[in-house]
């Protein structure tokens, strides 16, 4: 079980990744916006943080900025998600390990962060059924007030 921070403005994206992460057997945090995500990694210490690259205020960049000149975070992995298109060269310039486009596949999804958190996979996708159905996605431009999808 990993300690993972998640760090995103849209209210949706936040509670699925924690159902997902949650039902593998991960403890999951939350933040709403980079300065929230960057106090909360310095208070927490989390095995893996994924975070948010466009937030309004601090963005993800400069959010993974400040957590890798915290000598206490410079092994965390750090992980990019945005459902724009992004360069993996300009997210590691800023500090990220990998970079996950949206919206997610589930039993892919996990499977990348296997190797972040020191193993083949983080967690055993082949004797569980996915969390949620493989075509769910994660919207960027719902509103950060919406709940998780199917909620009125």
């Amino acid at each position: 079980m990993a300690r993972i921070l998640v760090v995103d403005d849209h209210t949706e994206n936040r509670d699925l990744l924690t159902y997902l992460l949650s039902y593998y057997g991960h403890k999951v945090s939350l933040a709403s916006g980079g300065a929230e995500g960057v106090s909360k990694a310095l208070a927490e210490l989390p095995d893996l943080i994924l975070m948010d690259i466009a937030m309004p205020g601090m963005d993800g960049y400069t959010a993974a900025r400040l957590i890798r000149s915290e000598l206490s975070l410079a092994g965390v992995p750090l992980i990019a998600t945005r459902a724009g298109r992004v360069s993996l060269s300009t997210a590691q310039e800023a500090g990220f390990d990998d970079f996950y486009q949206m919206p997610i596949e589930p039993e892919e999804f996990i499977s990348r962060l296997g190797p972040h958190l020191g193993g083949p996979d983080a967690g055993d996708v082949r004797q569980r059924e996915p969390a949620v159905p493989s075509d769910a996605g994660l919207k960027s431009d719902t509103p950060a007030h919406a709940g998780p999808p199917g909620r009125a």
